[in-house]
């Protein structure tokens, strides 16, 4: 299919989706719940409380797929939460059925590139996959990597972390005047991030699971999505001042 066409008829999809039928544009799905790295400034630093982590079984995410399948979902899709998804061996699989089930999608992760060889990469957008953020988490800069984004432009985006900009994990990370308080956040209008255990959390930052809202083990991802809970919390948030309301929020800075 022409990949122009392919952005015109995704973009009139998700348009529809999000605006007439209140679904959220993006999806993150965590099949792997381990990192090889211990950042600073990630959860994933001996600085914070561990958590339980662990891997998605492969029907509980088949089962995922299949029901973004049914709706048509022509959004992101991120086999991602904070864990690794290079460590994933079944990875090129998932996206590969990903793809088959939601040829309209855009799929996408973000890395640190460890275990990226050119020939992953080509397996991987062989089965479907839109694009790679690979962020270089190291003091010196990685020339087979910035080769790979170099060949492979239209596919792989390279950033070193101290070009990022720094968020502070719903006020985990560090205190800063928190110049959003009073913001709305959309991010839980837009976004459905569900952990490796099935849980559907609050947002992408919600690393411990203080606001779950259901699982898809369960029930169906549009039960959960239009419970009355997970909407009270939306409708809230996308006012002004609702931050203050919900312990997460009121500290964070995105």
């Amino acid at each position: 299919m022409n990949s122009l066409f392919k952005r015109i008829i995704r973009k009139i999809l998700v348009t529809y989706q999000s605006k007439v039928r209140g679904l959220f544009t993006s999806t993150n799905i965590e099949t792997y719940g381990y990192c090889n790295r211990k950042c600073s400034f990630c959860f994933n630093s001996d600085s914070f409380p561990d958590r339980e982590v662990g891997i998605m079984d492969e029907n509980l995410y088949y089962k995922i797929i299949d029901e973004l399948s049914d709706l048509g979902f022509a959004g992101r899709i991120s086999p991602h939460f904070y864990g690794e998804p290079l460590l994933d061996t079944r990875l090129v699989n998932l996206i590969s059925y990903a793809r088959k089930k939601c040829p309209y999608a855009y799929i996408r992760f973000s890395s640190n590139g460890d275990l990226l060889t050119e020939e992953l990469l080509l397996k991987l957008l062989e089965n479907g996959l839109d694009m790679i953020l690979i962020t270089n988490y190291d003091d010196y800069e990685k020339d087979n990597l910035i080769n790979l984004s170099q060949k492979y432009h239209n596919y792989v985006i390279y950033r070193n972390f101290r070009s990022m900009n720094m968020v502070n994990r719903a006020g985990e990370l560090f205190e800063r005047n928190n110049e959003n308080i009073n913001k709305p956040c959309l991010r839980p209008s837009n976004q459905l991030v569900i952990n490796w255990k099935g849980n559907v959390l609050l947002c992408c930052n919600d690393y411990y699971e203080k606001h779950v809202f259901g699982n898809v083990k369960n029930e169906s991802i549009m039960k959960i999505w239009n419970s009355d809970e997970f909407k009270k919390y939306r409708k809230r948030l996308s006012k002004e001042g609702g931050r203050g309301e919900i312990d997460i929020c009121r500290n964070c800075d995105i």
